[in-house]
């Protein structure tokens, strides 16, 4: 076994221990620290995935899109910070510690042939899968302060349109992307576009079309507001459900990476 393999595991539950201390700073309204901890984590998860790569390459490792998704987010919650929507760092820092927390705890983890990943688009969708989902979780989380009756903050709004309205739209055109690109690994893996009988497929197809139907509505300027927010909340449990849970495995600890 290569000695640098444990660490892929050690980097991820470092990852995961300090995004639970920046959700911790956060709840308690420490802006700065809790920013400079998601940082610190964000740099942790992603020397993870970079060594998981650089193990694994040019095989594709499924069921990796929970360490993939809190360093998404991580990305996406410093950007939206930056552009002065500071209301919701606490509550995607601890979406986040979640998120992680659970993916340390209960990892899995195979690899699929050779011949099947040798293609770039074999890696190019999972990034971008992740990115797209990041978007819906932050979508639902910002779409909370519009349920709670409270008055937008100008950030919020863009040319008449809502801080999580802009991130659904933004979430299908990755999410979509990425489908397109496991299709196309799909067709040159396994000779067909789409393959059926996994349950993984049938479970990403419920979202997109959730999603789709969203945004369907959302462009409906009639449609009210209080409706698309509930409707951006309620897709959060049903990623959780169809497509964060099936990738996580039963429980491991110290040494999961091996």
């Amino acid at each position: 076994m290569n000695p640098l393999l444990p660490w892929v595991g050690h980097l991820f539950q470092a990852a995961a221990v300090v995004y639970v201390l920046a959700a911790l700073a956060g709840l308690a309204r420490a802006k700065g620290p809790a920013v400079g901890l998601l940082a610190l984590g964000l740099a942790a998860n992603l020397a993870s995935i970079g060594l998981k790569l650089y193990l694994s390459w040019p095989m594709q490792a499924p069921f990796q899109e929970p360490f993939w998704l809190p360093a998404a987010l991580a990305v996406l919650t410093l950007g939206l910070w930056r552009r002065g929507h500071a209301s919701l760092l606490a509550p995607l820092c601890a979406l986040i510690a979640v998120l992680a927390g659970w993916a340390a705890i209960w990892p899995k983890d195979f690899y699929l042939p050779f011949p099947r990943s040798n293609t770039i688009v074999a890696h190019i969708f999972l990034p971008l899968s992740a990115a797209g989902k990041a978007c819906f979780y932050a979508a639902g989380l910002a779409a909370m302060p519009h349920l709670a009756g409270r008055r937008a903050a100008p950030a919020e709004i863009e040319n008449g349109r809502t801080l999580f309205g802009r991130l659904i739209v933004w979430g299908f055109v990755l999410f979509t992307l990425s489908l397109f690109l496991a299709e196309a690994w799909s067709y040159l893996g396994w000779a067909s576009p789409v393959i059926w009988n996994n349950a993984t497929m049938t479970s990403t197809m419920a979202v997109w079309f959730y999603y789709g139907c969203f945004l369907h509505l959302h462009l409906l300027r009639m449609w009210p507001l209080g409706r698309r927010a509930w409707l951006a909340l309620a897709g959060l449990p049903l990623l959780i459900v169809f497509t964060f849970l099936p990738e996580t495995g039963g429980l491991r600890l110290a040494g999961w990476a091996s």
